[in-house]
């Protein structure tokens, strides 16, 4: 299993208003990179090409609000992952996220992808910041 995060992102609002906006995949479209296409989500679950690459599904595991949120990969997938928000409220309005995105992959793939996973993960922590400061 490889490990990539961001940790301890400083976001200049209230946690609950960032807990709602991850807790919903309607809103991750705007988090993603130029390279994703074919999205479609509901709240639950979303499916989207990397162009490329693969395609990709996942769906929301488990919501525990202004603590952590957890999304599993589902379906096809190249690999099995896992991608947890976590919470930490600062102030009545700051909060700091972390960001860990666990996946299987076998020794060669992870050679290959690891650059891209972890600039695909600050990349997440960077858009949050900008939707929020």
């Amino acid at each position: 299993m490889a490990k990539f995060e961001n940790q301890n992102i400083p976001v200049n609002t209230d946690c609950k208003t960032v807990f709602d906006f991850l807790g919903d995949f309607r809103n991750f479209e705007h988090l993603m990179p130029d390279q994703v296409k074919n999205w479609q989500a509901d709240e639950e679950h979303c499916s989207f090409t990397v162009e490329g690459m693969a395609d990709f599904n996942m769906r929301i595991d488990g919501k525990y609000p202004c603590t952590s949120i957890r999304i599993v990969s589902d379906g096809k997938n190249p690999a099995k992952f896992t991608l947890d928000y976590y919470f930490n409220e600062k102030s009545a309005n700051s909060c700091e996220v972390s960001i860990v995105f666990n996946v299987d992959l076998n020794p060669f793939q992870k050679a290959v992808a690891s650059r891209p996973l972890q600039n695909f993960i600050d990349m997440l922590a960077g858009k949050l910041q900008e939707k929020f400061n």
